[in-house]
C-alpha cells in the first residue's frame, strides 16, 4: 500500500499526432566538462544529506573536490558520453514519516516521504539540469516563463508579476474587470508519458545527447522504504517522473508546455504565470460575464 501511493505511475498509450512529426534542429551539446563548472555545481547541492547506500555527504565531496576533480570530470562525460547512468545512481533510499498532526496510521495517505540519493548523481543530475536550462533561454519559447526552474524566478517573482499584470490592466483609462482562473494539476508527476515527454523535448530542439541520457534517466531506478526501524528490500519503480531532483522539474515543465501554449491567447487577453504544476491565468474586460466565459474556454483547452 506505502508502495503504490508513492509510487504509482500511468500506463503509455499510443500518440498519433506524433507519427511524421516534423521537428527543427537541435541545439548541439557535447559531453565534455570543465572542472570548474563541476566545483560549482558541488557547491550548489544540498551539503548534509546522504543515502545511506554510499554514506558520504555531499560536505565531504567539497573538501575532496579539489583532488578528485579529474577522476569525477572522467566519471561524469563518460555517463553523458553512453546516455547513462550506474545502477547506483539510479538507486535511492525513501524515508517515510507520518505528519506530526495526524493521528490515523493505517491511512497511508498522510505520511509524507524524504528521497535521499546518491551525492554524485546529484552532481550530476544538476549538470545536466542547468543544460536543459540553457536550451530553454537559447529557444526564448514560453518555457522562459516559467517561475520554478528558470533563473532568477521564486514564488515572489509569480507574485509580482501577477500583480504588475493586475495594475497595468487597472492603469488605463477604460475601467476594465480583471479576472484569474487558479489551477493545480493533480498527481502532475505521475501521470507523465515518457514517449510524450521525449517528444516534447525533441519539439523544442533538446540536443539527441540530453534526450538519450533523460530516456535513461527514466527507466530502471530501484527503491528503498524506510519507516521507522524497518527498511524494504530494494524494488523496482516505474515512476512516470521522480520528485527528487530539480532535473525532474525542469522535465516536467517540458512535458506541460502546450498546456501553456494553450492558456497563452492574445485574441482572448489571456495570459498565464506558471509555478511547476500551478497555474494561474489572468483575462480582463470590462464586463465580468466576458471573462468567465473567456476563462471557461481555456480551462476546457485545459481538459
Amino acid at each position: 500500500m506505502m508502495f503504490q501511493t508513492h509510487f504509482s505511475s500511468s500506463s503509455e498509450i499510443l500518440m498519433l499526432n506524433t507519427i511524421d512529426f516534423k521537428y527543427s534542429l537541435s541545439i548541439e551539446d557535447d559531453a565534455s566538462l570543465m572542472h570548474h563548472k563541476i566545483k560549482r555545481v558541488v557547491y550548489k547541492v544540498t551539503s548534509d544529506k546522504m543515502s545511506r547506500h554510499t554514506r558520504y555527504i555531499n560536505r565531504i565531496m567539497r573538501r575532496l573536490i579539489d583532488n578528485t576533480s579529474e577522476q569525477i570530470r572522467s566519471l561524469f562525460e563518460r555517463c553523458l558520453q553512453k546516455k547513462i547512468q550506474s545502477t547506483q545512481f539510479k538507486s535511492a533510499v525513501t524515508i517515510v514519516m507520518q505528519k506530526s498532526d495526524k493521528k490515523d496510521y493505517f491511512n497511508v495517505k498522510i505520511y509524507r516521504s524524504i528521497v535521499l540519493l546518491d551525492t554524485l548523481s546529484k552532481i550530476l543530475k544538476f549538470i545536466v539540469f542547468e543544460r536543459l536550462q540553457n536550451v530553454v533561454e537559447a529557444c526564448n519559447s514560453i518555457l522562459n516563463i516559467q517561475m520554478r526552474v528558470c533563473k532568477h524566478r521564486s514564488t515572489d517573482t509569480t507574485l509580482q508579476l501577477i500583480t504588475e499584470k493586475i495594475h497595468i490592466v487597472w492603469s488605463d483609462i477604460r475601467r476594465r474587470v480583471v479576472s484569474l482562473l487558479s489551477l493545480n494539476e493533480k498527481s502532475a508527476f505521475d501521470n507523465v508519458m515518457h514517449s510524450r515527454l521525449l517528444h516534447d523535448m525533441k519539439k523544442r530542439k533538446v540536443s539527441r545527447l540530453l534526450l538519450e541520457f533523460v530516456k535513461n534517466f527514466l527507466k530502471d531506478r530501484r527503491i528503498t522504504i524506510t519507516i521507522d526501524d524497518y527498511t524494504t528490500m530494494k524494488c523496482n519503480v516505474n515512476v512516470n517522473i521522480s520528485q527528487d531532483s530539480l532535473l525532474s522539474l525542469i522535465l516536467y515543465l517540458f512535458y506541460n508546455a502546450n498546456l501553456l501554449e494553450a492558456c497563452d491567447d492574445i485574441k482572448l487577453r489571456t495570459s498565464f504565470t506558471n509555478f511547476v504544476n500551478d497555474i494561474n491565468i489572468l483575462t480582463y474586460e470590462e464586463f465580468i460575464k466576458r471573462n468567465c466565459r473567456v476563462l471557461n474556454e481555456i480551462y476546457d483547452r485545459c481538459e
